[in-house]
């Protein structure tokens, strides 16, 4: 847990309020682990690596691909964990100073997947609401 980036602790206690009545037995088994497929998770790396190299070229290269995997719908299919990608890529705008634009993904993940989402998370610290 402590080489994950902080970002990924809100996937692990992703259950806000009423979820966590809703998780069936098999969901209780890993639905507080952190969960993401590997290319979004390696691009969200990758705007972090390059922003403390310096390399802001390549940090924004890294930005756009995950942009695109989470936008467009062929690339989004071959996602399992699309919420978490798009967590990842909200967090980024956020860096970014993008406030807007990260708490549109937020809801677009959210409402994609309204339960057990670190989504709901995410908007309520960045509207300062519960």
């Amino acid at each position: 847990m402590y080489c994950a980036p902080a970002i990924l602790w809100f996937e692990m206690n992703r259950g806000v309020g009423e979820d966590v009545a809703y998780r069936t037995e098999s969901e209780n088994v890993w639905m507080d682990w952190a969960v993401v497929d590997a290319r979004p998770f390696l691009l969200y790396l990758q705007y972090l690596t390059f922003d403390d190299l310096r390399e802001r070229q390549r940090q924004l290269q890294g930005l756009q691909e995950l942009k695109d995997m989470c936008t467009n719908v062929e690339s989004s299919r071959n996602l399992f964990h699309t919420e978490t990608a798009c967590n990842l890529l909200g967090h980024c705008l956020e860096m970014e100073g993008e406030q807007l634009g990260a708490l549109a993904i937020y809801t677009a993940s959210r409402d994609a997947m309204p339960r057990n989402n670190a989504a709901n998370l995410h908007s309520h610290r960045l509207t300062g609401t519960q």
